[in-house]
């Protein structure tokens, strides 16, 4: 069992919160379903492109490395992590499975808060974790999620109803409708259409 030293660092600002990120990487272009997960390397670049958005994240110099059932598992867990951000949008039962997808993935990794103090540097806080870095990934995901859907932000998680989007989002502002301004235009425009029907402008 191999174990890694992960150093706490900066997060970046998140677009979303890590849960609603990892559901977004199924999209949909002109109607069309949109796999952001398509293969190892895709799961890889994802991971590292949102790395800072992980509660642990994993150093630069630390590989990722995802394997085909690696991103089997991973998917298996965006969808039901899809599921379940639907039922609490629309506070409907869950389906029992996805639950314990979850709860699987919760438990895949075991981490553990170090002191990283060495020489004259300062201290920092750092994580050990016993698996690699695409298993932990989907156990701080799953953990993320847990932690979403029994907060108190929960109550802002919605559904795009822009025409054709399947992406979630959190309303962080009241005024906030759409997951993008993209699809609040394409909304506008599809109002547009439906009230003045002959007009091509």
């Amino acid at each position: 069992m191999t174990e890694h030293l992960i150093t706490q660092s900066d997060h970046q600002a998140p677009v979303e919160p890590l849960p609603v990120e990892f559901a977004n990487t199924l999209s949909a272009s002109r109607g069309v379903l949109v796999e952001g997960l398509s293969s190892p390397a895709a799961l890889e670049a994802w991971l590292r492109r949102c790395r800072g958005l992980f509660p642990h994240p994993f150093p630069e110099d630390v590989p990722i490395r995802a394997s085909e059932q690696q991103l089997l598992h991973t998917r298996m867990l965006r969808d039901a992590t899809r599921r379940l951000l639907t039922a609490r949008i629309g506070r409907t039962a869950p389906d029992p499975w996805d639950v314990a997808q979850v709860n699987r993935a919760c438990a895949l990794s075991r981490s553990w808060p170090v002191l990283a103090w060495e020489g004259e540097s300062a201290p920092r806080a750092a994580h050990l974790r016993t698996t690699d870095t695409a298993t932990d990934a989907r156990a701080q995901i799953a953990r993320s999620l847990v932690a979403l859907l029994t907060g108190d932000h929960s109550t802002l998680l919605r559904i795009c109803r822009g025409p054709g989007c399947v992406l979630f989002f959190s309303r962080n502002h009241p005024r906030r409708v759409w997951c993008s301004d993209g699809c609040g235009n394409r909304a506008r425009v599809a109002r547009h259409r439906e009230r003045h029907p002959g007009d091509r402008t």
